[in-house]
């Protein structure tokens, strides 16, 4: 009798694992694999030398029309970057954090909060088929140039990518691959380096971008925002503020690459203002642009040329505008910068520039922009380093 007992339950036990079996199976399938985590990041450190003293003449601007080397004569942390990206399945996030010694990276423009660490992006996107969507805290699509240095062709970033442009966006983008060569992204965002809507900045900001790769040779990007200028010189934060930008590249040889970025902008206004133009002003635009060109002298050197005007005939951009109002300002500059690649993930670079800026065809005072000793041409030297990992 014992016998039988085992037996008949030997073969429950086999009949079991034999239904669980698939369903353990199907179990073990639906159950998606953990998220694969990668770290990058970057140290980038600078010594930028100004030869015309308008730094130290230049109370809360440093060095005139440099973003984030402005430190003159100081031993300084360009950037110091760790970023976190998360993947499962058609799902992915990143979190970057980053430090500078000599600027806040646009997290606050206007409220002049301490430096520290900033979160400069954290987002989540979530690709099915051809379409993207993302949400949280992103860096522009605006510009030429990114954030870090070592990305771009010259070390310092341009006046377009300083005094124009949103540094960041928090909001959403939906981005649609048409084709291997032709991808569209809208987007539709909290304002201009600003995370929350506040009272101040009521309004949305929407823009988009189309990018355009017919072959290897050219490239072509057209961009465009519309929202509150929430920018760091603004005169009046919560004006609307338009930019139009298109960027060509084109990179005939492998050793040569060049890229035009031009923009043209606007902020409606519509009430009196300050300065030498008086009365009601509806509108102001300003335009610029820029010309970059690179050339490979070697495997592990480079040299790369840029020259750029902007001019903002009202000062919609509010630059210098402190006793200044709506009055004409005139930037231009042009780089030289030659790179050394000592390893794959760590380059040095030594560069020249040349600035020029007046503000109602005049060099500003002291507190507004002294540039230097009643000059408005300065000439700087940077000796920088990064590590790319």
């Amino acid at each position: 009798m014992n016998k039988t007992i085992k037996a008949l339950a030997l073969l429950a036990s086999a009949i079991l694992m034999g239904v669980s079996a698939p369903v353990m199976a199907q179990t073990a399938a639906a159950t998606p694999a953990a998220p694969t985590v990668t770290v990058d990041g970057l140290v980038d450190a600078y010594y930028t030398y100004n030869f015309t003293d308008s730094a130290n003449k230049n109370p809360g601007f440093g060095n005139v029309g440099q973003l984030w080397n402005s430190a003159d004569g100081s031993y300084s942390i360009g950037l110091a970057e760790t970023k976190f990206t998360a993947k499962q399945g058609n799902a992915s996030a990143v979190v970057e954090l980053a430090y500078q010694d000599d600027a806040e990276l646009g997290i606050t423009p206007a409220t002049g909060a301490g430096f520290g660490v900033n979160v400069l992006e954290a987002y989540a996107s979530y690709t099915t088929g051809a379409w993207t969507l993302t949400g949280g805290r992103f860096t522009t699509w605006m510009g030429n140039e990114v954030v870090e240095a070592p990305s771009n062709m010259n070390y310092s970033h341009s006046l377009l990518f300083w005094y124009t442009i949103p540094i960041w966006n928090q909001g959403i983008n939906v981005s649609l691959a048409v084709d291997p060569t032709l991808s569209i992204t809208g987007y539709a965002t909290n304002g201009w380096n600003n995370s929350l809507n506040t009272d101040a900045f009521s309004a949305q900001t929407f823009g988009g971008e189309l990018a355009w790769t017919p072959n290897s040779t050219w490239k072509f990007v057209l961009n465009a925002v519309d929202g509150p200028g929430n920018q760091s010189f603004s005169v009046v934060s919560n004006n609307d503020r338009w930019v139009g930008e298109l960027i060509a590249s084109y990179a005939p040889t492998s050793d040569w690459s060049f890229v035009l970025d031009a923009e043209y902008g606007g902020e409606d206004i519509g009430h009196s203002v300050p300065g030498p133009i008086s009365g009601t002003i509806t509108s102001a635009d300003f335009w610029g642009a820029a010309l970059y060109a690179k050339y490979a002298i070697a495997s592990d050197w480079s040299a790369a040329l840029r020259v750029e005007e902007l001019k903002d005939e009202t000062n919609a951009l509010g630059i210098y505008a402190n006793g200044y109002g709506y009055t004409p300002f005139e930037g231009r500059e042009a780089t030289l910068t030659i790179t050394h690649a000592i390893t794959p993930a760590w380059t040095t670079s030594l560069e020249g520039r040349y600035d020029y800026e007046v503000v109602n065809g005049s060099v500003p005072t002291a507190g507004n922009g002294d540039f230097s000793n009643g000059s408005a041409d300065q000439l700087t030297a940077t000796l920088s380093t990064a590590f790319v990992f």
